[in-house]
């Protein structure tokens, strides 16, 4: 045998040995994955503009665990929480490489902002690691069938907005400011495209950075096309300087914004009062608010329940059917889970979208938010 013909034979058993070993710890990582903690990955804004948001669904997330867990776990293994911070942006791409590359995590829940889903989601959907998502941007449960969301889509924010302005405000010429990211064009593409179908035009379509707080150029424009209502789809930022440059620019006309708005640290501004927003409709009960409460010190949020929802919802389904993402992910498609806060029941459609997800449309007064009323 020549040294050509040995060098081939040494490549073919050197691939054939790199196979097998692949093959065996793979099988061997399933069989140990039977064991040991299950391990679940959270996405939150814990530092930057919406830290509040992520400090207030963090106790939601906590409580569902820890009940799963005083109750012994997941067949005797105990549900770890790794939660990271996605800062509300683009760093949702390097959290889910972490969670999913590093941590090894069975699943993950969140985010809860769409400008860092857009980026972390194809990570989870790529390795297969079955997600539930909270952020809204109408795309994100388009990425793949492993992604799966328990809140509202912005298709129907965006859709009611336009209803709500055109039809219960009577305004036909409507100006638009967004926030130039996932969250920000899904919404105002929803807006724009229903708010023409109702007959209605766009005097006005100025975007904004995530991160800017100087809004009077397009806010200028607005008051200049002499627009007779604003829909203000931006981030929080955005929006505690926008409000206030509504006001100093004497901008006197009807703003409706989007779900960003659903946090005390808007409602307290006094430039916010009268602002109208949407939320998804969801329930929060008192004792569910005081249990958050006395666990984590923070008080809930809007988002809070739906947080919790989602964590409820994913170990209930590992307990029925194991870790196997597959199997998570079949049982998520053919869910049925009537034990949520949030919403009467949670089940997904075609795309893994919430069936039968509603809005609230929301006015703050006095330093509050209170349910709209003519």
């Amino acid at each position: 045998m020549n040294s050509t013909v040995i060098k081939w034979v040494i490549g073919v058993i050197a691939v054939v040995l790199i196979v097998w070993l692949g093959y065996s710890s793979f099988s061997g990582d399933r069989v140990s994955d039977k064991t040991g903690p299950i391990k679940i990955g959270v996405s939150l804004p814990l530092t930057g503009e919406a830290s509040a948001y992520g400090e207030a669904v963090r106790g939601g997330v906590e409580l569902a665990a820890k009940e799963f867990n005083d109750q012994g776990g997941i067949n005797g293994r105990v549900v770890e929480l790794i939660i990271e911070d996605d800062k509300c942006n683009q760093a949702g791409s390097s959290v889910f490489n972490k969670l999913v590359n590093v941590d090894k995590v069975h699943a993950i829940i969140g985010p809860l902002c769409s400008a860092a889903a857009g980026p972390g989601l194809p990570v989870a959907q790529s390795a297969g690691i079955p997600t539930i998502v909270v952020g809204s941007a109408p795309a994100l449960t388009s990425i793949g069938d492993f992604i799966f969301r328990v809140y509202p889509s912005d298709a129907l924010q965006g859709k009611v907005s336009a209803e709500f302005i055109f039809n219960e405000l009577g305004k036909k010429n409507v100006a638009v400011v967004y926030v130039q990211n996932d969250w920000g064009q899904g919404i105002q593409e929803t807006f724009i495209k229903r708010f023409k179908e109702l007959g209605g035009t766009i005097s006005v379509n100025e975007s904004v950075l995530q991160d800017s707080v100087d809004l009077r150029t397009q806010l200028t424009k607005v008051k200049s096309a002499a627009a007779e209502a604003l829909y203000f789809p931006v981030y929080v930022q955005n929006a505690i300087a926008g409000v206030r440059q509504i006001r100093e620019l004497g901008l006197n006309i009807p703003v409706v914004a989007g779900d960003v708005f659903a946090d005390e640290s808007i409602f307290s501004l006094p430039a916010a009062e009268g602002i109208v927003y949407i939320q998804g409709k969801s329930n929060n009960p008192e004792e569910f608010q005081n249990k958050v409460l006395e666990l984590s010190g923070v008080s809930g949020n809007a988002f809070t329940p739906y947080f919790y929802d989602a964590v409820r919802v994913m170990l209930s389904v590992i307990k029925d059917v194991g870790t196997d993402p597959d199997d998570i992910k079949k049982a998520l498609v053919n869910l049925s889970y009537d034990e949520s806060i949030a919403v009467p029941k949670i089940s997904f459609d075609e795309v893994g979208d919430l069936v039968g997800a509603e809005v609230d449309i929301r006015v703050i007064q006095n330093g509050k938010s209170v349910p709209y009323s003519d």
